[in-house]
Parts: structure tokens; sequence; C-alpha cells
């Protein structure tokens, strides 16, 4: 039983990270996209796509930093 419970929480660290790492990858490489013909449609769709992999990055990460008093 502590085998598969140990098995899980790998697994899900493991994800968090293979999913921050995707984000931010898709993000430069949306970049390199807009930088090389830079029009209006490419740059918003850069920032919303942007906004959003930060929106899910930020949700999934432990909350770390909360100030445990408050």
């Amino acid at each position: 039983m502590d085998a598969i419970r140990l098995i899980r929480v790998a697994i899900s660290v493991v994800s968090e990270r293979l999913i921050t790492i995707l984000a931010l990858t898709m993000c430069c490489g949306l970049s390199c996209w807009v930088m090389w013909q830079p029009q209006w449609d490419r740059v918003v769709t850069l920032g919303i796509f942007t906004v959003f992999s930060y929106c899910v990055i930020r949700n999934m990460e432990p909350k770390k930093y909360e100030d445990p008093q408050a």
C-alpha cells in the first residue's frame, strides 16, 4: 500500500513539473513565431496564451510563500 502511495506522489510531482516545462516551452515557441513575422493577431494570441499558461501554472503550484498567520 505504501509503495502505491509513493508512486502516486512521484507521478504527481513529475507531472506538475512537466506541465510547467511544457507551458514555458510552448510560450517560447509562440514568441519565436510572433517575432518571425510580427502582426497584431499573433501578438494578441501570444498574450492570451501566456496569461492562461501563467494562470494554470500558478494554480498548480503549492502555496509555499503564503503567510501561515493570515
